[in-house]
């Protein structure tokens, strides 16, 4: 019986041996792989972190904007400032500062935007004859901004539409008034116009481009009457009195426009306003006049007498009758 219980011992102890041993084995060939794990991960990230170092050594400069640049907007010298990149997220034609300045944006960027060349565009060099202008006889777009390009056109009474003035900026905007700048033959192409506009109730108006930075300008297809410049020639003042005119019924649409507001109209555009948190200079907008009115008052205008008939509105072809 005894002999029995110590052979039961010895077996036990040698499973127990075994085990022991096969564990031993398990740990050290686990040790083992962590070990060679860690020293693999130690060396990758050596190669990246020198890799990483590398990449911060080769640094370039390049230069930024220091605030957001409408399209067709000139960049000026404080509009750059550099800032150094890692080069190699720098694409290629990155031009230099002096290369950047006077030159025109082809699409709106936003501050701090890296500049490169297919941004930009050269401008024309400013002529001898270059001068400031301000028209408040032209139809303006109601959501004309300052800054954005537009093309001024003419329309007569036949249907007929010419393009008078092509992809001038509006430079500045208030209450119906654009300032542009003209050389001296589009001022006389334009004094052309307007005097068409007085002797033959023409309209004039503008319409804005969709990507100024990307579209050329239009050709320019209003052929400047012989006639009118010979009168322009034998009495300068025939232009002075053409733009009172249009004025004029640019200001008799207005009133009577002005006139079709309801009591409740100017209270809800006094509401409005008082809850305004943001109000824009620069844009054309008028909340005072609702579309329904504006509709009325378009209506009232067709029906008025030849002698006594507004500026034509710019989104319909007046028949003159």
């Amino acid at each position: 019986m005894s002999r029995i219980r110590f052979r039961q011992r010895q077996r036990l102890l040698a499973a127990a041996a075994g085990a022991a041993a096969a564990l031993l084995l398990c740990a050290a060939a686990g040790t083992f792989y962590i070990r060679h794990i860690e020293k693999s991960y130690e060396k990758e990230r050596s190669g990246y972190e020198q890799r990483i170092a590398e990449m911060d050594a080769e640094r370039v400069p390049v230069y930024t904007l220091t605030r957001d640049i409408q399209a067709g907007e000139k960049i000026g010298e404080d509009d750059l400032v550099e800032v150094e990149v890692v080069k190699t997220t720098v694409p290629e034609h990155m031009p230099p500062k002096e290369d950047s300045i006077g030159r025109y944006a082809k699409i709106n960027l936003a501050r701090n935007t890296p500049i490169s060349e297919s941004m930009l565009y050269e401008g024309a060099p400013t002529p001898r004859d270059l001068r400031n202008q301000e028209f408040r006889l032209i139809e303006l777009p109601s959501r004309l901004q300052a800054g954005e390009f537009v093309d001024v056109r003419v329309k007569f009474p036949t249907g007929e539409d010419f393009i008078v003035l092509s992809k001038k900026r509006a430079e500045d905007l208030a209450s119906g008034t654009v300032w542009v700048q003209m050389d001296e033959r589009e001022i006389l192409t334009m004094s052309s116009a307007i005097v068409d506009a007085y002797l033959n109730d023409a309209s004039i108006y503008a319409v804005t481009y969709v990507e100024p930075g990307l579209q050329q300008a239009a050709a320019v297809t209003y052929p400047a009457n012989a006639s009118v410049l010979d009168l322009i020639e034998s009495d300068p003042n025939i232009v002075e009195r053409a733009v009172t005119e249009l004025e004029r019924r640019m200001r008799e649409k207005l009133e009577r426009g002005l006139e079709l507001l309801t009591p409740e109209d100017i209270q809800k555009y006094l509401n409005n306003k008082a809850n305004m948190t943001t109000i824009n200079p620069g844009t054309q907008d008028n909340a005072l006049i609702s579309n329904e009115t504006a509709n009325s008052a378009e209506s009232q205008n067709s029906s008025v007498p030849e002698e006594e008939q507004s500026f034509t509105d710019s989104s319909t072809v007046e028949t003159g009758e």
